[in-house]
């Protein structure tokens, strides 16, 4: 990853499978997370990684949800 001057490898990686999970991109996952593990990320490391990205891609989700109850409980 020469493109990055200030993160490594193994963090670019682990941003990517956050990334991929936040996006929904299967592909993308299966890429970053095999190359993770080629470059020596942890399974915690991996793992953490998972989570960021559930819960990223869970936020919309959960403020969609709130605001839609807000606008019927006025109906």
């Amino acid at each position: 990853m020469e493109n990055f001057k200030y993160l490594d490898s193994k963090t670019v990686e682990l941003a990517g499978i956050a990334a991929s999970i936040a996006g929904g991109c299967r592909p993308c996952l299966d890429y970053h997370f095999k190359k993770a593990l080629e470059l020596g990320c942890t399974p915690g490391q991996v793992k953490e990684s998972v989570e960021l990205g559930k819960m990223i891609r869970e936020r919309p989700v959960k403020d969609i949800y709130e605001h839609a109850g807000k606008l019927t409980n006025n109906l």
